[in-house]
């Protein structure tokens, strides 16, 4: 057992020196394309080890607050049509944010994905590319995240006295992970996430799906027994759940955005669906009622009838797109509502 246990840490432990968290960049490149009719810098840091690091900033001529948006799960590119005249950003809000011209916005790629369309669902790791589905994990996105973070930081044009991470889904994890680990991280916004570990998300969608106490004791014995598969081959790259591989769950259901924020002062901005069929809305409550005892500043914005995306799924495509819109203006103007005393 305890030689297995220090393979399992070895392999990790790989995975975040590969992403090169411990070593200064060997190259630094940087190129500029259009998206949403917006000019953006798209910043390459290449390590001797390795897959390249990359960001892209979409910033004003004046020095600006900084506004780190991580996406949701799966190998989607941050930017569809790149070198065409209808390259567009895939992550909800960033064109509102970004077209504003009032803050330093970034995107950060995931380590080993693709420019090109993910042959597959959204959302899984199925059609992400062998590097993708070898490598990720909670460890080699956090320590990426990391270095492009540290990095942008350091540019000219941004204002490392207000830094905002938005995270989206999975995002919610990685954005709790950087406000505890970046101390400059001094706003989160969590849109569509949990709070304690995502296996609790799985317990919870059960008890409030459909169904008899008998079927869901059922599910819920399934998922017990697909927890200790998980645990018994955590590194496991070829076997799936729930379209991703096990070393993606293991990874992941060691960390709980609850404990994370629980050691940073940073303030938080929860927003849910109240119909939220991936992430039920009792794990974000949960989230909310720990830091509320806490003393901490959360506000948490509960969206009656809304999914996943914080918009009604029944809505017309040019009404989910003003509801969405609505949703990014009010997180900004919660960001804006600085604290006495805050610059």
């Amino acid at each position: 057992m305890g030689s297995r246990a220090s393979r399992i840490t070895f392999h990790l432990g790989s995975l975040l020196l590969a992403c090169g968290a411990q070593a200064a960049p060997t190259g630094v490149h940087e190129d500029r394309f259009q998206a949403d009719a917006l000019s953006l810098t798209r910043v390459t840091l290449q390590d001797a080890d390795g897959p390249p690091i990359r960001y892209t900033l979409s910033a004003p001529a004046h020095k600006a607050p900084l506004v780190l948006m991580i996406q949701g799960s799966g190998c989607v590119p941050n930017f569809m049509g790149v070198g065409t005249p209808d390259a567009k950003a895939t992550i909800p809000g960033w064109k509102l944010i970004a077209g504003q011209a009032r803050y330093a916005v970034m995107t950060v790629d995931k380590p080993w994905q693709s420019d090109a369309p993910q042959q597959g669902p959204w959302g899984a790791a199925i059609g992400c590319g062998d590097g993708f589905i070898q490598h990720f994990s909670y460890d080699s996105w956090l320590a990426t995240l990391k270095r492009a973070l540290r990095h942008a930081l350091s540019r000219p044009e941004v204002d490392a006295r207000r830094v905002l991470v938005i995270g989206v889904s999975e995002g919610v994890q990685m954005a709790a992970s950087l406000a505890h680990e970046i101390p400059e991280v001094g706003d989160v916004a969590l849109l569509g996430g949990g709070g304690p570990t995502q296996l609790f998300d799985f317990a919870a969608a059960i008890h409030s799906g459909s169904g008899s106490d008998e079927e869901k004791l059922k599910r819920l014995q399934e998922l017990d027994a697909t927890f200790n598969a998980i645990r018994a081959d955590p590194a496991s790259t070829s076997k799936f759940f729930m379209g991703h591989p096990y070393l993606r769950w293991s990874s992941f259901f060691s960390h709980s955005v609850a404990a994370d924020m629980a050691r940073t002062p940073a303030r938080v901005y929860i927003a849910s669906g109240m119909q939220d069929a991936s992430v039920p809305i009792l794990s974000a409550e949960m989230l909310y009622a720990e830091l509320r005892v806490q003393g901490r500043d959360v506000t948490f914005r509960r969206v009656p009838r809304a999914g996943h995306s914080l918009v009604e799924d029944s809505l017309p495509l040019e009404g989910k797109r003003k509801a969405q819109k609505a949703e990014y203006e009010a997180i900004m103007a919660w960001f804006e509502r600085r604290p006495a005393g805050a610059p």
